[in-house]
């Protein structure tokens, strides 16, 4: 769990967006499964090939029951919420950590939300996570042409990496201000 017992990063807070909007994020539950299928649902193909690398038709309920039950250590997720439908999920940041104290990131938003600052918020949060568990490290996997996701990583302001690796981008957002371990 967080260092020093502090759970206030697993608190839900609010989020002004650049437009004005109010969005709320938070853990996500392990209720959350349907409400993640429907959220596949309102994505555009294009964005479901750049979190996914590949076409498909839907998420199973296995799939969601799976992106929707974590442990808040290895795996952690944080989802935001329609301002206009609070049961409806519009963005997804997560990450899975490796043995290494690394974790791989990953994010998805619908079409409607993106560019609006909420991944960026959302991934602050997740960075403030996976520094109080110790984690030294995020890397993604991205596709060169998600514009969106790689300007993401340099409005963290973070030291990062980035290198071409079988077809993606991987980009190496060091979390350890520099100390090596």
């Amino acid at each position: 769990m967080p260092d020093g017992d502090d759970y206030s990063v697993f608190e839900p807070f609010e989020h002004v967006l650049h437009d004005g909007d109010r969005v709320v994020i938070r853990p996500i539950a392990p209720t959350d499964a349907p409400a993640l299928q429907d959220l596949f649902l309102r994505l555009s193909a294009r964005s479901i090939y750049q979190r996914y690398f590949h076409q498909q038709p839907s998420l199973s309920i296995e799939q969601a029951r799976f992106f929707a039950e974590v442990d808040r250590v290895n795996r952690v997720a944080l989802v935001a919420l329609d301002p206009e439908d609070p049961m409806a999920i519009i963005a997804v940041v997560r990450f899975d950590r490796d043995s290494d104290d690394t974790a791989e990131y990953a994010a998805v938003v619908v079409d409607q939300w993106q560019g609006k600052g909420i991944g960026l918020a959302m991934t602050r949060r997740l960075v403030e996570i996976a520094r109080a568990q110790g984690l030294r490290a995020l890397y993604a996997l991205v596709l060169p042409g998600n514009r969106l996701m790689l300007e993401l990583f340099k409005y963290l302001g973070l030291p990062e990496e980035q290198h071409y690796e079988d077809g993606f981008e991987r980009v190496d957002i060091v979390l350890t201000d520099g100390v090596k371990s």
